[in-house]
């Protein structure tokens, strides 16, 4: 790795891989400042996502103690995110010869080895005023967290980020919006998806049709998520940003079970609790004590569409949550086949809301309505027999009354992670459309 630059409003990451030169670049809104020791920190974090296929990275600079344990920790987890949930369960992407035969942890747990000097932490606390940050996709989950925000008086950055093809079409409908209607909209632009094109053609690992064939999941990369959050870092210190929230709903924890003797966290490490934490403690051994939070985790995609098409329908429209939106006389439209387009048709279908709204079209609602019970659904169990139940007026599926209600976990989905100025008046919220509060007893949601 050579070392970072900073030209006004850019941010160029280069690398040396296999004697070809690959770079990054993230364009800002405006001419920006950074850390010396933040810019070296975000050259590692995209290439967390091929710590399993990597032996060696060298770096011309030097990172401090703290970004190094960091870095150790997340390659060491990502090892394992791949191994078990791209090699183990979706081999399809890989080269047979590449398979493990006898599926171990320390195999599992690979983490390259990183040469590079250590310097002393010399980062300067910023000031902060206890805006939030939001992190925006146009999907359900921020346009929800946006609506509740502004709704209980916080001064909210929507922060977009701005990758080429689908990705932006997806983001592009609300970012117009709140580029319109908010002032603190920001954006930006980079080359991560030109990056990880390169970097997986890298990968000896994979086969031809992983490289070229069109798919719902990524074949390598699962430490997506934090590239962007460390990349909206010169936002976060000129604004004085508090809290970064994650639109990142309930998952039930019953479900994160080892597999092959290995633990994992189903290729969502970047968005659970356990992530937040680790980026709560680094920040704040850093000097920055910045909070990473999520306003939606502790209710299922079932109610937060409930709340967000009742409560702020005029956000609601905005949604795009496709992996391959595209363009129909000026509209983005959702694919309506993918797996996200199955989940939000399940989640709208289930709470008697027409998918019509946000641009689906009406043969994708027939098609979905006659074959619901078939689809496969990335989605926990009981929520997935919980919506079918629904719709179909208890006559398929399975009820389950937790998925109707506030999930409380302290591993999963512990509500006192969230910043104290809004905890009480996001829960208030959550209460109005939810059955009361839940948690685990032996096993079981009571």
């Amino acid at each position: 790795m050579l070392e970072p630059e900073l030209r006004n409003d850019l941010i160029s990451l280069k690398y040396l891989v296999d004697g070809e030169d690959i770079s990054i670049s993230f364009k800002y809104d405006f001419p920006i400042s950074i850390d010396r020791q933040d810019i070296r920190l975000l050259s590692l974090i995209p290439l967390v996502n091929y710590s399993l296929f990597t032996e060696r990275i060298d770096a011309e600079f030097p990172i401090t103690k703290e970004d190094y344990d960091f870095i150790n920790k997340m390659m060491v987890i990502n090892s394992r995110e791949i191994y078990v949930n791209k090699l183990l369960k979706r081999g399809e992407f890989y080269r047979d010869e590449f398979i493990p035969t006898s599926p171990n942890e320390d195999e599992a747990s690979h983490s390259p080895q990183l040469d590079v000097r250590i310097e002393q932490n010399s980062r300067s606390p910023y000031k902060k005023d206890g805006s939030v940050a939001i992190m925006s996709s146009g999907g359900k989950d921020s346009l929800l967290t946006y609506g509740i925000m502004k709704e209980i008086g916080a001064n909210v950055y929507p922060i977009f980020i701005n990758e080429s093809g689908g990705h932006w079409k997806t983001a592009s409908v609300a970012y117009d919006y709140f580029r319109a209607n908010n002032k603190n909209t920001l954006r930006i632009w980079t080359t991560i998806d030109r990056f990880y094109r390169k970097m997986n053609s890298k990968v000896k690992a994979l086969n031809d049709r992983a490289l070229s064939m069109w798919s719902d999941t990524y074949p390598v990369q699962l430490f997506i998520f934090p590239v962007y959050l460390f990349s909206s870092l010169p936002y976060y210190t000129k604004f004085g940003i508090s809290g970064v929230m994650k639109g990142d709903e309930f998952d039930d924890p019953r479900a994160f079970v080892p597999e092959f003797g290995i633990n994992h966290y189903y290729a969502i490490y970047d968005q659970t609790q356990s992530f937040d934490v680790a980026l709560n403690e680094y920040f704040r051994k850093i000097g920055y004590d910045i909070r990473f939070y999520s306003a939606v985790r502790n209710i299922t995609g079932l109610v937060e569409e409930r709340i967000l098409f009742n409560r702020y329908p005029e956000l609601a429209r905005l949604q795009r949550s496709c992996h391959s939106c595209h363009d129909e006389n000026g509209e983005i439209v959702p694919c309506g086949r993918c797996t996200k387009c199955d989940g939000i048709l399940l989640f709208l279908t289930a709470n008697s809301l027409d998918p019509r709204l946000i641009n689906y079209k009406e043969q994708d609602v027939k098609d979905f309505e006659n074959t619901y019970m078939e689809r496969k659904f990335r989605l926990d169990e009981d929520e997935r027999e919980h919506c079918k139940y629904l719709i179909s007026k208890g006559t398929r599926g399975r009820y389950s009354r937790h998925i109707e209600k506030i999930h409380e976990d302290p591993g999963f989905s512990d509500s006192s992670l969230i910043d104290e100025a809004w905890r009480e008046k996001i829960m208030a919220i959550l209460r109005e459309y939810t059955e009361g509060t839940t948690h685990l007893e032996n096993g079981e949601w009571v």
